[in-house]
């Protein structure tokens, strides 16, 4: 009897242990349970062969229920823990697909961030294209174009390392200058190039020798010929992408048009102010130039000189030979004035075979001098295949108190023309005062 009154005891720390099983397992605990109610077993059935009472056989039968009790307990036990732990699992699966959407959407969030970012620079740097486009647009001299172009470039390339932008245009069309190996690269293959680290490439020998930079080259393609390129250096390697190149080959399409259009300006400015045939300015010019310097001249009272000449029996020359020989000689001669003149003279072809010529700042005797030189010069030339001597009359004449305007100074220049004519040509005559 006494032993029944034991296992209740004992079964107190198995309550206790179950209570607080934290990380035991349910099985564990059974084995323990089960452990001291077969001691418990063994115990009472001592008293069964000790004693023949109903007491002594109840007892065992207690104790074996109370195993039973234990093994059904930390069997539902085990099945509370176990779908208890089949919901942390799945709690805990969904918490790491929540964490994975949310890295996910991060992610994603940082990709729309810097594609936002990258079409905001690429929407900013067109509208600078625009801008750049706009200002090339009303620029007609080449050497306008260029400087614009370079000082556009390094705006629109400009960050927080130091950069330099260079437009370099050839002399001719496909021929770059000895020793640069970068323009002979663009001449042959006629697309951009990327350079990263000038010092680790070796396709362009010449820059290995200088600081470490990072390069961006396109070549100005006009005409199906390479006129030249654009380059953007930057002192720290590795500092320009295939977007930067991209941007530069699309302004360098851009630089080409502009070049096109100031070289077209340029021939034709040459057809309207240069005549085709001597390359000499053209009689409007002439006018033009003429009507500046005598006001000029007269209004800060300093010297000018004009002089005209006229082909001798130029007639007979065109007559003889033909006309193509007759431009043959025209040209010749405008060459020899051009050359015995100052920089400063202003040479024109006043009309059919007269050349006239202005000389601000000379007096009447070195106007003679200089146009005298000329004449002979001529007079000793041996022009075209068939070797035909020419000769040259001049009048010269220089602004003087009398003359009121510019008729007076043409109509002086006449009249010494005309003089030397009378007096047997191939001579240069001073107006008189």
């Amino acid at each position: 009897m006494q032993t029944l009154y034991y296992f209740p005891v004992l079964a107190i720390p198995i309550v206790f242990l179950l209570y607080y099983s934290g990380p035991l397992s349910a099985v564990g605990l059974t084995v323990f349970a089960t452990l001291v109610g077969t001691l418990a077993f063994i115990f009472s059935a001592g008293g069964i062969y000790a004693s023949r009472d109903l007491e002594s056989i109840v007892v065992p039968v207690v104790i074996l229920g109370h195993i039973a009790w234990f093994w059904a307990l930390f069997w539902l036990a085990e099945i509370l823990v176990e779908a208890q732990n089949e919901q942390t699992h799945q709690v805990l699966e969904e918490a790491e697909k929540l964490e994975l959407r949310s890295l996910d959407f991060q992610h994603q969030q940082k990709e729309i961030q810097s594609h936002s970012r990258a079409l905001k620079e690429r929407i900013s740097r067109y509208q600078q294209i625009r801008h750049f486009t706009n200002e090339l647009a009303i620029m007609l001299k080449l050497n306008e174009v260029q400087e614009q172009v370079e000082i556009a470039v390094h705006r629109l390339f400009a960050g927080p390392h130091h950069t330099e932008s260079r437009l370099t245009l050839f002399s001719q069309p496909d021929l770059p200058k000895d020793g640069d190996s970068l323009s002979d690269w663009m001449v042959k293959h006629r697309t951009p190039v990327l350079i990263s680290d000038t010092y680790q490439d070796l396709r362009f020998p010449e820059y290995r020798f200088k600081k470490n930079l990072s390069i961006i080259a396109s070549p100005i393609v006009r005409e199906e010929q390479v006129a030249g390129i654009l380059t953007v250096e930057c002192e720290k390697p590795d500092h320009w992408t295939q977007e930067d190149l991209r941007f530069l080959s699309d302004i360098s399409n851009i630089v080409s048009l502009a070049l096109a259009n100031a070289v077209y300006f340029d021939k034709v400015e040459t057809l309207a102010v240069k005549d085709s045939l001597t390359g000499l300015f053209a009689r409007y010019r002439f006018d033009e130039r003429v009507e500046e310097e005598f006001s000029r001249a007269k209004a800060y009272g300093s010297t000018l000189s004009l002089v005209m000449f006229d082909l001798d029996h130029f007639k007979k020359v065109n007559d003889t030979w033909g006309h193509q020989y007759g431009d043959q000689v025209l040209q010749a001669v405008a060459k020899v004035i051009q050359s015995q003149t100052r920089e400063t003279d202003f040479c024109a072809r006043y009309g059919g075979e007269e050349i006239a010529v202005i000389m601000p700042l000379a007096s009447l005797e070195n106007a003679y001098q200089i146009a005298d030189r000329i004449r002979k010069n001529v007079e000793s030339s041996r022009i075209g295949e068939h070797k035909v001597q020419v000769t040259l009359s001049g009048g010269v004449t220089s602004v003087q108190s009398p003359m009121k305007d510019l008729e007076d100074l043409v109509h002086s220049v006449d009249q010494a023309l005309y003089q030397a004519k009378e007096k047997g040509r191939n001579q240069v005559v001073k107006a008189s005062s």
